[in-house]
């Protein structure tokens, strides 16, 4: 289970096989990222969050944190 708040703060990623666990609003993001290696063949693809970063160069509000009124 995805505990948003964690993710967004940069604690850990996320499996691209368990994408489906993280909430719609987060494909709509900027500081969704993915990082993704050719060493096996494996799914060894990541999601992570970038809006912790203090080098972001954008200080675009991700929709996780949008007033949903």
């Amino acid at each position: 289970m995805i505990i948003l708040h964690e993710f967004r703060s940069g604690q850990y990623s996320v499996p691209f096989s368990c994408g489906d666990e993280l909430p719609e609003c987060c494909f709509a993001c900027v500081y969704l990222l993915s990082d993704s290696t050719d060493a096996c063949l494996c799914d060894s693809g990541l999601y992570f969050c970038g809006y912790s970063w203090p080098d972001k160069l954008t200080q675009t509000v991700p929709p996780c944190l949008l007033d949903p009124r």
